[in-house]
């Protein structure tokens, strides 16, 4: 196998497993948590109007697989804002995440 088709066989098992904990409920409702932070930024006239996976733990319970968080925002509802930010969570272990907007 060259290296190219192993990069591909990790993306192919990445998207797999997105796949399979995308239908958890709890990442749909992580969806709507997310949907809701925005629209309250919006109502309350923050400038920010991004949001991240950080923001999402504070109002989340823990979620049945950890992977689900790769979940959420693997969906048409939110884009990439092309920014990156360190994690505040300490058991991230100072980590980059992106940083989402609605679309």
């Amino acid at each position: 196998m060259t290296p190219v088709q192993l990069a591909l066989t990790g993306l192919e098992l990445k998207d797999q497993g997105i796949a399979s904990v995308s239908r958890h409920r709890w990442v749909d409702d992580a969806r709507l948590a997310a949907e809701a932070l925005f629209v309250s930024k919006i109502e309350y006239w923050w400038t920010d109007r991004t949001i991240t996976s950080d923001e999402l733990h504070l109002v989340m319970e823990t979620p049945p697989h950890p992977n689900c968080y790769g979940a959420i925002f693997k969906d048409k509802r939110f884009v990439w804002t092309g920014d990156w930010v360190q994690s505040k969570r300490p058991e991230a272990h100072a980590r980059m995440i992106r940083v989402w907007r609605l679309a």
